[in-house]
């Protein structure tokens, strides 16, 4: 028969375990990679009669196309191909965000020049206005010069995608300034991906494609929202824990476990190298759900039920959940290295990213959730 282990004096030591997996995961954190997702990158969707092998397929992208970064997926439409962005149109992208920001400049200056020159005309020894005027003046000189400035550095960064053929540009006209920096990153963006799809045509033959890239930029704006989502889940969260059981302890004690499991679910990506994504982002909103009913049934069963002792009722709660929690790791566990065999980035990605979550729980909510919820309601009962 399995020893309660909650019936020692020292069971709250244990809560020592998570912690300690939670230090360790806050060291790894940092290393986690992005995803094309998030930091940027081409699909390419194929359509092709040849067979494939993907790993192979990944090495040969990877030493045709440098930088490439290659991931290689099958997928029910054929065969989808992932690149990281390339890094020339990745700086060019940033340039032309900047000369957007630097025509408007431009553009408030020159009004500004115009309206206090009109007035100036009829009130031509206004002090104030002429020095109001002067300084118009200065900020639209300013921002032409770096207009002019910015588009010769992204002309130079786009060299290599726009041929032999400058595009050409008036560089005291800001209109004309902007019109070139628009056209030369339209020019490069279509001759990189005709290209890459060149690049691709000549390793594996197909006809029919999609071709989407997501810049950095965007990525970066994905990331953001992404951050919010994950926020936004545990403040609801935390709320609807809070109006369930209406005291502090038990409510934080669940918002720590599903804290815990996400925080040493994200060390485990930095450690072993799965990349964080839009997929692996998903798999830590099922993290978090699933970790919420571990700790919710933790909860009530030792708060609300009234069946035996608190420790007795800790421990069948405990051999019930360990139950749900192996029969979802042995799932996840067959996903994993189904994914893996096949070769599905996105499977593989959430398998693993909710594996090791599922491994954290274990830890979390029978040593860290639950002594505390025990100690809590012993106190209580002591009362």
């Amino acid at each position: 028969m399995v020893r309660n282990i909650y019936e020692s004096k020292r069971y709250r030591l244990l809560v020592l375990i998570p912690v300690m997996l939670l230090l360790i995961g806050l060291y790894f954190i940092p290393k986690i990679q992005l995803d094309s997702s998030l930091r940027g990158g081409i699909q390419v969707q194929i359509q092709t009669n040849s067979t494939v092998n993907a790993r192979q397929l990944t090495s040969i992208i990877d030493s045709k196309i440098p930088g490439a970064q290659a991931s290689v997926s099958r997928s029910p439409g054929g065969i989808s191909v992932t690149l990281a962005s390339n890094a020339s149109i990745s700086s060019a992208e940033e340039r032309v965000i900047s000369i957007y920001g630097i025509y408007s400049n431009y553009s408030a200056a020159s009004v500004n020049a115009t309206i206090i020159g009109s007035e100036l005309s009829s009130q031509p020894s206004n002090s104030t206005l002429k020095a109001m005027l002067s300084s118009a003046q200065a900020a639209e000189s300013k921002n032409l010069a770096a207009l002019s400035s910015n588009v010769s550095a992204e002309l130079a960064v786009l060299k290599p995608f726009l041929g032999a053929s400058p595009i050409a540009y008036n560089a005291s006209s800001a209109s004309s300034m902007l019109n070139a920096a628009k056209n030369a990153y339209a020019n490069a963006t279509s001759a990189y991906e005709a290209d890459t799809i060149a690049s691709l045509k000549s390793i594996v033959p197909f006809s029919v494609y999609s071709y989407d890239a997501v810049t950095p930029t965007l990525g970066a704006f994905f990331l953001k929202q992404l951050d919010d989502i994950v926020i936004a889940a545990f403040i609801f969260v935390a709320i609807a824990v809070f109006f369930i059981f209406r005291t502090p302890i038990p409510s934080l004690a669940v918002i720590f476990g599903a804290g815990n499991d996400i925080l040493v679910a994200l060390g485990a990506m930095g450690a072993f190298g799965i990349p964080l994504g839009v997929a692996s982002i998903g798999g830590l909103l099922m993290l978090i759900g699933y970790s919420i009913d571990t700790d919710m049934l933790t909860s009530i069963r030792i708060l609300k039920r009234s069946e035996g002792t608190p420790t007795e009722r800790a421990f069948d709660t405990m051999k019930t959940g360990i139950t749900m929690t192996s029969a979802a790791i042995i799932s996840f566990g067959i996903l994993l290295i189904v994914s893996y065999i096949a070769f599905i980035p996105t499977y593989f990605e959430i398998s693993g990213v909710v594996l090791c979550g599922l491994f954290a729980d274990l830890a979390t909510t029978w040593l860290g959730n639950l002594p505390i919820i025990l100690w809590y309601k012993k106190r209580k009962v002591q009362q």
